[in-house]
């Protein structure tokens, strides 16, 4: 049986992270993510979590494209800021 090879693909603050990880899915792009901080240490500073996005290797291009279309470099806030919702894009 072949090993898959897993890339990061992004770290981001949990809450867009958890979301780029759905659409990966939706677009049956595997993920997997890993805690930067831990529950620990969270608690103890209060500051928010982030999570390191990976997905396989294979995929990569195809997971560039979605993050860049949910994140796009235009923004000018945080880089974990909110994606194309602010740019009416929102599904309701």
């Amino acid at each position: 049986m072949m090993e898959t090879k897993y890339t990061l693909l992004t770290e981001k603050e949990a809450i867009w992270a958890q979301m780029l990880m759905e659409v990966l899915k939706d677009n049956n792009i595997p993920c997997v993510s890993q805690p930067v901080y831990g529950a620990g240490l969270t608690l103890k500073t209060g500051i928010q979590e982030r999570l390191k996005v990976y997905i396989p290797s294979d995929n990569l291009t195809a997971a560039e494209e979605l993050l860049q279309s949910l994140f796009s470099e235009s923004n000018t806030s945080e880089e974990g800021s909110c994606p194309a919702t602010e740019k009416g894009n929102r599904q309701t």
